[in-house]
C-alpha cells in the first residue's frame, strides 16, 4: 500500500509541474494492475493535459459510470469537457460539462467546480440556470479573502447580471494579482471565452487585460577597436531611457531578448526596473558568449550579465562551443521573436519587436538581420531606438559598418533544423522510406542532409520554413498515410559527412550531440501526430503554425524540454 501511495504522489508531482508524458507513462502501466480510482483519475488528467482530451474523455467515462457518486472523478471529466467544447464548440459538451461539474459542486460545495458549472450554462445558452447556479456559488464563498474567491465572485455576478458588484470584485482581484501574469492571464482567458456566449462590459473586459509582450534585438556597444562609433558607451543612459519610455508607453511587461553587452542587456535591466518579466536565450555555452559578446566591453558588463543570468529564467538554444558559427545567432534570434509571438497568443495580448538599430542598419537590414526581422508578423508594431539621435549629442558620428572581418568557421557543423521519422510498422519501414526519400525531389527547398540510423530517418534541412514545407508535402504524398508516421521536429549544429556535390542531398552522414538528442527525445512522438521539442519548437509561430504544449520532461542530464503538438 506504501508503494501505491508514493508512486501516486510522484505522478501528483509530476501533474503539477507540467510533466504530462512522464506522469502518462507511469499511469498507464500503473492501472494495468491496479483499478485504484486515484490513480485512474490521474490517468485521465494526463491524457487530457497532455493533449489528447478525447481519449481522456473515453477513459474517464467509464470510471465514473462505476463511479458516478465520485465528486473528483465528476470534476475532471466536467473540465475535459470543457476543453472538448473549447476545441471543438459542440454544445454538447458544453452540457455535459455542466452537469459533471454541477454533480461536483452539488456533492462538495466546491465553489470551482460550482462557478464552471455556472458559466458553462451560460455558454450553453440556458442564462437562467447559469444565474441560479452562481447565486448558489456567491452564497457558498461568503466573505471572500483569496484572489482566487473574489475572482470568483466577480464571475458569479457577472452570471447574475449584477455588473456593478461584478466590477467591484474584478477590481480587488486584480489588485491581488499584482504582477502575477498567470493570474491576470487566467482571470482574461475566462472572461475572454465568456464574451463570446454573452455581453460582457467593456469596463470589466479592460481590467484584466494582459500585458504587451516584446522581443528585442540590437547592436553591442562598441567594440574598442572600432574606426567610427555607432554605439559607443558615452549613449548608453540615453539608449536605456529610450528604452524604458517604450516599456511603459506600450504597456510592455514580458520582455525576450538575448544579454550581449549594449542593447540586450540595457532592454533586460530596464524590464526589471520596470517590474517585467524577463526572458533570455543564449546561442550557445555562456563561457563562449560571454567572450564573444560580453567580455570585450569591460568587467563591469560581465557583472552585469552574470546578474541578470544568476535573476531570470536562462534558456540555450544549444549548450555547444561557438567555434565561430554565425548561423547560431540567427537561430537564437529565430526562437527569441517565436517565444513572443507564441507568449502573446497565449495570453491575447499585443507583442512588439522593440529594436536598437542605426538609421543606416534599419533601413537595409542586410543578411541575419533582415531575414529575421521580416519574419515579424505584426511591421505596425515595431519600434526603432536609432543611437544616431543621440551621437550628436557625444560628438560622434554615425556608421553602419562594423569593419569586423569574417571568420570562417572552425568545422563543417551548420546549424540544421531536423526532422525524425518512423513508423510504429516496422515491417513496412523499407518502403516508407524509400517514398519519404523520393519526395525530395518536391520539395521546394530540399534538404541538405539526410542519414538512416535505426529504422529512423533524421533529414537536416537549412531553414524552419523549409522542413515544415517538407512536412506539408509529406501529408499530400501518394503512398504515405500519415496516421501512421511519426515525426518530431528539432534542430542545432550538426556535423556533416560524405559529400555529394550532384546530388540532390548533398550530405549522406549527420552527427553529433544534437543527432543523438533528436533520436532521443524523438520517443515522445506518437503516431499521426508532428511534436516539436524546445527550444526549436518556439520558433514555428513564425510561419504561422499553431502549436500546444503536450508536457515538459526531465532528461537524464538535468535539462528540461518541453513537447509541442503541432496543430496547424
Amino acid at each position: 500500500m506504501c508503494i501505491l501511495e508514493d508512486r501516486i504522489i510522484e505522478i501528483e508531482h509530476l501533474i503539477g509541474q507540467g510533466r504530462y508524458l512522464e506522469a502518462r507513462t507511469l499511469t498507464q502501466a500503473a492501472i494495468e494492475n491496479s483499478s485504484n480510482i486515484r490513480l485512474q483519475q490521474l490517468h485521465a488528467l494526463a491524457l487530457s493535459k497532455g493533449g489528447m482530451p478525447g481519449q481522456a474523455k473515453e477513459f474517464l467515462e467509464k470510471v465514473y459510470k462505476d463511479h458516478p457518486e465520485d465528486a473528483e472523478t465528476a470534476g475532471i471529466l466536467g473540465g475535459i469537457y470543457k476543453t472538448l467544447f473549447k476545441q471543438t464548440e459542440n454544445s454538447d459538451f458544453a452540457i455535459q460539462s455542466r452537469d459533471t461539474y454541477l454533480k461536483n459542486f452539488t456533492s462538495t460545495r466546491n465553489y470551482y467546480t460550482g462557478i464552471n458549472a455556472a458559466t458553462m450554462s451560460s455558454i450553453a445558452g440556458q442564462a437562467r440556470k447559469g444565474r441560479e447556479i452562481a447565486q448558489e456559488v456567491i452564497a457558498t464563498i461568503g466573505e471572500a479573502n483569496s484572489f482566487w474567491e473574489i475572482a470568483t465572485l466577480g464571475e458569479a455576478y457577472l452570471l447574475s447580471k449584477d455588473p456593478q458588484k461584478s466590477l467591484e470584485h474584478y477590481q480587488k482581484a486584480r489588485q491581488l494579482a499584482g504582477t502575477d501574469w498567470g493570474k491576470v492571464s487566467s482571470v482574461h482567458n475566462q472572461l475572454w471565452l465568456i464574451s463570446h456566449y454573452m455581453n460582457v462590459p467593456s469596463d470589466i473586459l479592460k481590467i484584466f487585460n494582459p500585458p504587451a509582450v516584446a522581443a528585442f534585438v540590437g547592436h553591442m556597444i562598441d567594440r574598442p577597436d572600432r574606426s567610427s562609433p555607432r554605439f559607443p558607451s558615452s549613449i548608453e543612459p540615453a539608449i536605456k531611457a529610450a528604452i524604458k519610455a517604450a516599456i511603459r508607453s506600450n504597456k510592455i511587461a514580458i520582455g525576450y531578448c538575448s544579454l550581449a553587452c549594449g542593447g540586450d542587456i540595457l532592454f533586460a535591466e530596464a524590464m526589471e526596473e520596470e517590474g517585467g518579466e524577463v526572458n533570455i536565450f543564449l546561442p550557445f555555452n555562456k563561457a563562449d558568449f560571454i567572450r564573444e559578446s560580453v567580455a570585450f566591453a569591460g568587467e563591469h558588463w560581465v557583472a552585469r550579465f552574470e546578474d541578470l543570468m544568476n535573476r531570470h529564467a536562462v534558456h540555450f538554444v544549444t549548450q555547444e562551443n561557438y567555434d565561430n558559427h554565425s548561423d547560431l545567432f540567427s537561430m537564437q534570434s529565430k526562437v527569441v521573436l517565436g517565444s513572443t509571438i507564441l507568449r502573446r497568443s497565449l495570453i491575447h495580448s499585443d507583442a512588439y519587436l522593440l529594436s536598437v538599430l542605426s538609421d543606416l542598419d534599419f533601413s537595409r537590414l542586410e543578411g541575419g538581420t533582415r531575414d529575421n526581422m521580416s519574419l515579424w508578423p505584426f511591421q505596425d508594431k515595431i519600434i526603432n531606438i536609432s543611437p544616431n539621435n543621440y551621437l550628436a549629442a557625444s560628438g560622434g558620428e554615425a556608421s553602419g559598418s562594423s569593419g569586423n572581418k569574417l571568420i570562417t568557421p572552425s568545422s563543417s557543423r551548420p546549424a540544421l533544423y531536423t526532422l525524425v521519422i518512423d513508423t510504429e510498422k516496422t515491417d513496412e519501414w523499407e518502403k516508407v522510406e524509400k517514398i519519404i526519400r523520393g519526395a525530395f525531389e518536391a520539395a521546394v527547398v530540399p534538404p541538405l542532409a539526410c542519414s538512416t540510423i535505426e529504422a529512423r530517418l533524421i533529414i537536416g534541412f537549412s531553414t524552419l520554413r523549409a522542413l515544415w514545407d517538407f512536412v506539408l508535402l509529406l501529408g499530400k504524398t501518394k503512398g504515405i498515410n500519415p496516421s501512421e508516421l511519426r515525426l518530431s521536429i528539432n534542430g542545432g549544429p550538426i556535423l556533416l559527412d560524405d559529400f555529394h556535390e550532384k546530388e540532390i542531398v548533398k550530405y549522406k552522414v549527420m552527427s553529433g550531440g544534437h543527432v543523438d538528442a533528436a533520436l532521443n527525445e524523438h520517443q515522445f512522438s506518437m503516431p499521426g501526430i508532428c511534436i516539436a521539442l524546445s527550444p526549436i519548437a518556439y520558433e514555428l509561430p513564425l510561419y504561422k503554425v499553431e502549436i500546444e504544449l503536450l508536457s515538459r520532461v526531465h532528461m537524464e542530464k538535468g535539462e528540461v524540454v518541453e513537447v509541442y503538438k503541432i496543430l496547424t
